[in-house]
């Protein structure tokens, strides 16, 4: 075979593939005009003042189908709790509607035990709470407290939340929109959802007698009372050792703070006018009184 015949079979070839391809591409147009499915332009518009990070807080797959639902009537304009004000506005005024202004919330980490509880056994596994918490509840002694394997720094879509020096989460407020991934990671329940106003918070979440919390931890609740007996509003109780804090009534004065023996009520207010991680050092509590400036109201 001469080197011409080879030419004309590789232009043959050449030709033929893009003749193929000619077809192939008209084809698909024209199947791209008839089967094309009408979509509301409003639905973009939604989806542009939506935060994009997919996080399923408000029960949607994310926020492409958040913003259909939206667009089609089935969900509010404020469907998406993680989105700010300005979105809302902006979501009702394409959706032709009003939106009342919410209420900004944050997650708040219950315990305050970190490296200052100690470890029953030494966990060698993978490294996240929900494993470590099916070998006898975790290592750590407290069976309630955190156990400080990162899970919820894991799954914040926001990074919103780092390991603390004492191996607590801390929270960055000014990150953390309340979405609630944290509070569905945690093996523990530790995280709760609560609007940032709410400043006064007892960081433990064991209902076991004080006498046995005082052995494994310096700063669990013992359900001593006091805070219940000073609480000029009646907000806090007192249940199975656990005291509790009754938020709807909670004027966040800060008298259970100072009368805590434990330091387990802390006030976050000094550490969101710093603007620094919670719950942290910055939290305020009974031990840190002495610290305070005269006539400086802890809460």
């Amino acid at each position: 075979m001469t080197g011409t015949e080879i030419l004309n079979i590789l232009l043959i070839c050449v030709g033929s593939i893009a003749s193929l391809a000619v077809i192939f591409g008209f084809g698909l147009a024209i199947a791209s005009k008839v089967f094309a499915v009408d979509t509301d332009p409003r639905i973009d518009e939604v989806i542009e003042h939506l935060p994009g990070v997919n996080c399923g807080a408000c029960g949607y797959a994310g926020c492409s189908a958040a913003a259909e639902a939206i667009v089609k009537g089935e969900a509010e304009a404020d469907v998406c709790p993680v989105a700010t004000g300005m979105a809302y506005k902006n979501i009702a005024n394409i959706m032709g509607v009003e939106v009342a202004e919410k209420e900004p919330v944050v997650s708040v980490l219950l315990c305050s035990g970190g490296y200052k509880v100690s470890e029953k056994f030494e966990y060698n596994g993978v490294r996240d709470c929900n494993a470590a918490a099916l070998v006898h509840g975790g290592p750590k002694s407290c069976s309630h407290g955190c156990i400080g394997l990162d899970s919820c720094v894991d799954v914040c879509p926001f990074d919103a939340i780092t390991m603390g020096p004492d191996g607590l989460p801390e929270v960055v407020e000014s990150i953390c929109t309340g979405c609630g991934k944290c509070a569905e990671a945690c093996p523990k329940n530790l995280f709760v959802i609560q609007p940032l106003k709410k400043g006064v918070h007892i960081r433990c979440s064991s209902p076991d007698k004080g006498a046995a919390v005082k052995k494994i931890c310096d700063t669990g609740c013992i359900g001593c009372k006091k805070c219940e007996k000073i609480c000029p509003v009646e907000a806090v109780t007192t249940e199975n050792f656990l005291a509790k804090i009754d938020y709807n009534k909670c004027i966040a004065c800060g008298k259970c703070v100072n009368e805590c023996p434990q330091g387990t009520i802390a006030s976050f207010r000094k550490a969101r006018k710093a603007q620094v991680p919670v719950p942290s050092a910055e939290a305020v509590t009974s031990k840190d009184k002495a610290a305070l400036p005269a006539g400086e109201v802890s809460a």
